[in-house]
């Protein structure tokens, strides 16, 4: 498909409308599985969900649908089904499958391809901050709540319902099914796949990591076990894109002295859609990483998370090690983002609010412990804690589980 074609929203909502109507009629195949990552890169739940299938599931025929270049490469080069979201193939497939697995928007995988598909979105994480139709507020609300009709007509897959979305337990199907305005029950309780990697022995991750990760994360990994300890700092990306870590760090001399003393290693990895890395200094014992680097193989091998207000610590709570939350800009931030929950109470570990402050915790990580608060929440967020959660999920779509 040429360039030029797919480049624009409104040439492909001109050329693909009638494509839309001819797909709700096409007999779909049970049996063929789409998988579409976020941001176009190969992590999330779509990532280990695929994995799992592709090792343990000959009789389902699945392909990652991609159109960045690189990733295709790189897929190819492992001897992973994988096809170009805008080739003629994308097309048959996008057209003859019957679910796409998603972990953002059904447009990964091919909005225009999609009308008789079932569109089944695993997400990319239990939400700390209001989604989709619950964000009443801030930059996104405009998309959600007024009469947007560029984004209506051009941009149709915004509004797109899934037909179920992955949830970890009973609360949180709650809070998807008034986010994606669908029933609380088709927001089946089975866990997330990029979690069962937690599960796994230090050989098998090491495994995983040589057969499915490029040659940067067993550099990491090499890298971390000269330091005593390491710490991994994953802030959320601000709505209004500004350029907070100088404000995080105003003197990272300062910090990289205190991780030296400590032999600590300080890793940084932002969100994918943040641009803050402007103003940040690597130095011996201070480390930024690419936000396309999967870390989920890596979390297991840390000491403790550094965070704000970003869900990540969610799944970091099944390690069950010591969270760090540094909100620094708690009140400007909250002007701009909404939140399910009370920050403070739904939080499980210990809250600063300045850099002092924070260089002083550092100084004494060994003193932070999982306490009931966090076992707690622990429970409250996490039905299944085995690192079983994609074969649940394989179940789920072939038939074989069921969920009320």
């Amino acid at each position: 498909m040429p360039k030029f074609l797919i480049k624009s929203h409104k040439i492909r909502a001109l050329l693909f409308y009638p494509l839309y109507l001819i797909s709700k009629i096409v007999k779909r195949d049970e049996r063929l599985w789409l998988f579409a990552p976020m941001n176009h890169a190969f992590l999330d739940n779509a990532k280990y969900l695929f994995l799992h299938v592709v090792q343990n599931h000959p009789q389902i025929k699945v392909f990652f649908i991609t159109e960045k270049e690189d990733l295709l490469q790189h897929l190819q080069q492992k001897n992973l089904p994988v096809v170009q979201k805008w080739s003629w193939k994308g097309f048959y497939y996008g057209l003859k499958a019957k679910w796409y697995i998603i972990s953002a928007y059904v447009d990964d995988v091919n909005y225009w391809t999609s009308g008789g598909a079932k569109v089944f979105n695993l997400w990319h994480g239990i939400p700390l901050k209001k989604i989709e139709f619950d964000i009443t507020s801030g930059p996104l609300a405009k998309r959600y709540h007024k009469r947007d009709w560029y984004s209506r007509i051009f941009k149709p897959y915004f509004y797109r319902r899934p037909d179920f979305v992955l949830s970890t337990s009973p609360e949180v199907s709650r809070l998807f099914a008034s986010a994606f305005r669908i029933d609380a029950r088709l927001c089946p309780v089975i866990g997330y796949p990029r979690t069962d990697i937690f599960f796994k022995g230090r050989e098998q991750i090491l495994k995983h990591i040589e057969k499915f990760e490029s040659g940067d994360l067993k550099n990491l990994i090499e890298q971390m076990a000269h330091f005593k300890r390491v710490l991994l700092y994953m802030p959320t990306w601000r709505d209004d894109r500004s350029d907070f870590l100088k404000a995080a760090f105003p003197d990272t001399q300062k910090l990289n002295e205190l991780l030296k003393k400590n032999n600590t290693l300080f890793l940084l990895k932002l969100h994918p859609n943040d641009i803050s890395l402007r103003t940040f200094q690597e130095m011996s014992h201070l480390k930024s990483l690419s936000a396309k680097m999967d870390l989920y193989p890596v979390l297991p091998f840390t000491d403790g998370l550094i965070t704000d207000y970003s869900s990540i610590y969610f799944d970091y709570m099944l390690l069950k090690k010591p969270i760090l939350f540094y909100a620094f800009d708690l009140d400007e931030y909250l002007k701009n983002r909404e939140m399910y929950f009370d920050y403070l109470s739904a939080v499980p570990g210990p809250i600063v609010k300045t850099f002092g402050e924070l260089l002083k915790t550092l100084n004494h990580w060994q003193n932070l412990q999982v306490n009931e608060k966090y076992l707690s929440l622990l429970k409250r967020f996490w039905k299944y804690q085995d690192g079983n959660s994609s074969q649940r999920v394989v179940e789920f779509l072939t038939g074989k589980l069921y969920f009320n």
